[in-house]
């Protein structure tokens, strides 16, 4: 009996180690273009979610809010992945997945 529970707190581990698992990009490979995160309502959730793979569904593993900058390194339609830039006027790294609704694209 306590092996079955052990196997099934193994298993558990395993499956929530791999829900957080990145996702990575399989778009194009862009290169110097950035989102600069502009239209968050500050009265509503007031942040845009970094997220574990390209969809609403995938963990969220950070926010950027507005003012925020990444830079964009591949996209899958109206996702695109991200890899370092600022946070708060900081230079911040990060990865992860962001819908571009929220961004103003710049060179």
């Amino acid at each position: 009996m306590k092996f079955r529970f052990a196997l099934a707190l193994a298993l558990c581990g395993a499956t929530a180690l791999h829900a957080q698992t990145m996702v990575p990009p399989r778009g194009e490979i862009i290169t110097d273009t950035g989102c600069l995160v502009t239209g968050l309502d500050p009265n509503g959730d007031g942040f845009l979610a970094l997220r574990a793979g390209p969809g609403s569904g995938y963990a969220e593993i950070g926010r950027l809010h507005n003012g925020d900058a990444a830079y964009l390194r591949a996209c899958e339609g109206k996702w695109c992945f991200v890899q370092n830039g600022a946070l708060n006027g900081r230079e911040a790294q990060f990865k992860g997945w962001i819908h571009t609704a929220w961004c103003e694209f710049y060179p």
